[in-house]
């Protein structure tokens, strides 16, 4: 094939790809002014939605920063919210013990006294601790949330350390209900009980 040929063929997948962007925007456009209408048809106030998430997505890092501030474990992403139709609320946020080492030109060298397994083990502990209580206190500030949603908030612990040392990567997921956070906010008393509501998992 010729250079007229090969140039034919670029000018052909420029278009290609501008006519798809084309719809894309236009599809886009055409959702935003629908907008109003699904909203007045029943549908979530997407709006008032992401004010909350950015409420709550504050809060939780803020109990990241206080947990954090002070030790070698960094925080690689903050928390980050998405609302989801029919699902509730969704936070995740990252955690990078690896962070906690620092390469030079002679080697990769700790920063700070070492971390042991038990104080890492007891940092993430105090975090997923903070994160409970920050749910039941909080909770009720996500007010475009139904009863039958669910609230979730998902820590991921990336442990990366040296190459001699074990690699412990852990994912916490905090879960519990729209109607428990109703009910046990600001319930310092009945800790225990939400705490039973909930779903915990770690892997």
């Amino acid at each position: 094939m010729g250079e007229s040929g090969v140039g034919k063929m670029a000018i052909k997948k420029q278009c290609t790809v501008g006519l798809l962007l084309f719809v894309m925007v236009g599809q886009s456009f055409a959702g935003n002014a629908g907008f109003g209408k699904q909203e007045e048809a029943g549908k979530p106030d997407y709006v008032s939605a992401r004010q909350d998430i950015l409420q709550f997505e504050a809060a939780i890092n803020d109990v990241i920063n206080s947990s954090f501030s002070t030790s070698p474990f960094a925080v690689v992403q903050k928390a980050k919210g998405v609302y989801i139709q029919g699902y509730g609320a969704s936070f995740a946020f990252l955690v990078n013990i690896h962070r906690a080492v620092r390469r030079t030109p002679f080697g990769t060298v700790r920063v700070g006294q070492p971390v042991t397994q038990e104080s890492k083990k007891q940092r993430i502990d105090e975090l997923k601790e903070k994160l409970i209580r920050l749910l039941q206190d909080n909770g009720e500030n996500l007010r475009v949330l139904r009863k039958e949603d669910y609230v979730t908030i998902i820590a991921y612990v990336e442990d990366r350390n040296l190459p001699d040392e074990p690699s412990e990567n852990k994912t916490i997921v905090l879960s519990v209900l729209k109607r428990d956070l109703d009910d046990f906010g600001g319930r310092s008393d009945r800790l225990r009980e939400f705490k039973q509501r909930m779903k915990i998992v770690e892997y």
